[in-house]
């Protein structure tokens, strides 16, 4: 069975030869650059080099030397390790010191005050990674910033050139590899709102001038619907999973009452999946952080496949509850090593037994696909990296490899 096959087999909810490895095949799923930096060393990677392709969460591309050595079965059609392209890269030096490279055709200026700061095109500042941050945080309306006629929000449209560019990549991949592929498409609706708004204004609007709310949400339906057509006629029919994200959740519950989901933001995400699934032959997956338990019944009938995160130290996120409840229709695509407490703070031993112990919950009847909870943080030991891999490569096999005790060869 090779990678496509395995990670298809995952989301039809049946268990191939081994539970499929994702690492780095969306911006969720991968490492920080300070942190792929020291994993490389650990490696003995002597060739090759660390780039950030995600500035804001400054995540570093995996190279294939690393996806062939942990295993990994599904990687994002925009990794330039594995196929380049030709976009423009510089150097860039990491918080930690480490020197790295950056795309070029992003805007970068110190802010005066030993930080960074993006421009966009028309030189307005929209992130900043203050002094002695590891990220650019996005800047937003202030609260309580009154709304702008609706005319004035806009939302992107998709360029030919790029939607050329996803498509011959799209059929490289799948005429000289045999990885499952995933493409971001995002496809959001309360996060891109919150956005254009300021997280806080928008949450006000839905409560307060949800005519509004509705309207502003409208318009991103229309982009987003009017960017889909055009992405699967482009890659719908070769890539295996399409990447959807909205973070619905916090650490304790979701940002909004079940209710409130169900009837101003689920009518438009039904309409964003179901699209994807008449169009195009691609998996469903959605990025949602947080405690989102109860919105997954609503998630799973507008027509996700698999959830990403499986935020598991979120309120409600238990993982043999999840799998009793909702195995049977959803692909579980993380949960595999908390990345709050065990891989930072644990030892090999215990990130072993912990990996062990979620391969053996999420793994039966097939549904899950290992990677961590979320991405691999700075200073996070690069030992405990290869302990989470090497885990997860001894207990992958069907059926029960989890059941196993001793180490593969």
């Amino acid at each position: 069975m090779n990678s496509r096959e395995r990670v298809w087999t995952a989301l039809s909810h049946q268990e191939g030869d081994r539970v499929p490895v994702d690492f780095g095949a969306m911006p969720s799923t991968g490492i920080m650059a300070m942190a792929y930096g020291e994993l490389r060393r650990y490696l003995g990677c002597t060739t090759g080099r660390i780039r950030v392709y995600d500035l804001g969460q400054q995540l570093a591309e995996p190279e294939p030397e690393i996806l062939e050595r942990f295993g990994v079965d599904v990687v994002d059609l925009r990794n330039t390790a594995i196929l380049p392209d030709n976009r423009k890269w510089i150097p860039w030096t990491l918080p930690d010191g480490q020197e790295a490279e950056r795309p070029a055709d992003v805007l970068i200026e110190p802010d005066g005050d030993g930080g960074h700061i993006i421009k966009d095109s028309s030189g307005q500042a929209i992130a900043r990674m203050p002094r002695g941050s590891f990220y650019f945080d996005g800047l937003q309306p202030a609260l309580g910033e009154p709304p702008k006629p609706l005319e004035e929000y806009t939302f992107s449209i998709l360029e030919d050139d790029y939607l050329e560019m996803l498509q011959s990549r799209a059929q490289w991949f799948r005429k000289n590899t045999e990885y499952a592929v995933m493409v971001g498409f995002g496809g959001s609706i309360l996060e891109l709102c919150q956005g254009r708004r300021g997280w806080g204004n928008f949450m006000m609007d839905l409560a307060a001038d949800p005519a509004f709310a509705e309207a502003l949400m409208d318009k991103a339906l229309e982009s987003h619907l009017r960017n889909l057509e055009r992405f699967l006629e482009a890659v719908g029919d070769t890539v295996d999973v399409i990447q959807m994200g909205d973070d619905l959740g916090t650490q304790q519950g979701p940002q909004l009452s079940p209710e409130m989901y169900h009837e101003l933001i689920y009518p438009r995400h039904k309409q964003v999946y179901q699209y994807v699934h008449a169009q195009s032959k691609a998996a469903v997956f959605l990025h949602s952080c947080g405690g989102i338990r109860p919105l997954l019944p609503d998630l799973i009938d507008a027509g996700v496949q698999a959830l990403n995160p499986v935020q598991t130290s979120a309120v409600g996120m238990e993982p043999a509850e999840l799998k009793e409840q909702h195995g049977d229709r959803l692909t579980f695509w993380g949960g595999g090593c908390d990345t709050q407490t065990v891989l930072p703070l644990g030892t090999p031993e215990q990130i072993d037994a912990h990996v062990r112990e979620r391969i053996s919950v999420f793994a039966p009847g097939g549904g899950f696909v290992f990677c961590q909870v979320h991405n691999i943080q700075a200073k996070i030991p690069p030992r405990n990296v290869v302990a989470m891999f090497e885990a997860a490569a001894k207990y992958r096999d069907y059926p029960d490899g989890w059941k196993r005790d001793d180490s593969r060869t």
